[in-house]
């Protein structure tokens, strides 16, 4: 259960933008300096509000509360709207997230083990703040906070607070979202950074379909 709410929670690192930068220190480098640029958040909204389906390869890192930088994972996902997702990690361990009909499934082979929950309690989920049918600044609040190294940012946060996070950031090219920032109430931060992309394109529908393997333990979460 640890591994998959640290995938969730996409955590890690105090506010300091250098600890953002070391955690990504080869790959982008952010957040933002203070002469970039504020602009409006329509590019995020109008993305948002016109995305079908998104696919991708993943690269997480992770760094804690106290600048310490955890093993990396990669892996892939597929997202169709509304509702589904599936979010695949390959290395360094295997272990499937897969959202539909309302349910989330988590499955771990090392562990044997499956884990069911309502999606609705699930609302950390990584790319699952675009899994709704909401206009995406009816649940966030939304600002421009710059762009930096060829990606414009937007900072969103939860209008419940009832989030995992504190704080949510999402970089955009013209080709759509590239990298996310999630921040939990701890400080802790995790950044996701895609490539590979494909939006609005066909994707599997099967991939959503998930039975668990024979022999495995099944839990219910609620």
């Amino acid at each position: 259960m640890a591994r998959w709410l640290i995938v969730l929670l996409f955590v890690i690192a105090s506010s300091s933008p250098a600890l953002i930068g070391s955690a990504m220190a080869d790959t982008q480098v952010f957040p933002l300096g203070a002469d970039t640029v504020e602009s409006d958040v329509r590019p995020l909204t109008e993305f948002v509000k016109n995305l079908k389906t998104f696919s991708a390869d993943f690269v997480q890192k992770q760094v804690n509360v106290r600048g310490q930088t955890q093993p990396g994972s990669t892996g892939n996902f597929v997202l169709s709207r509304p509702g589904q997702f599936y979010w695949a990690y390959e290395k360094p361990y295997v272990q499937k997230l897969i959202a539909s009909a309302g349910i989330l499934w988590v499955y771990d082979p090392d562990l044997a083990q499956v884990t069911q929950s309502p999606l609705a309690e699930n609302r950390g989920a990584p790319i699952g703040i675009f899994l709704g049918n909401q206009p995406l600044e009816k649940v966030f609040a939304l600002s421009s906070i710059g762009s930096n190294d060829g990606l414009s940012w937007y900072s969103l946060s939860d209008r419940t607070q009832q989030s995992d996070f504190s704080q949510v950031q999402i970089g955009m090219d013209a080709k759509g979202i590239k990298a996310m920032v999630f921040t939990d109430k701890l400080g802790n931060r995790t950044t996701v950074q895609f490539s590979a992309r494909a939006v609005n394109q066909r994707v599997d529908d099967a991939l959503f379909k998930f039975t668990p393997p024979a022999g495995v333990d099944v839990v219910n979460s609620r």
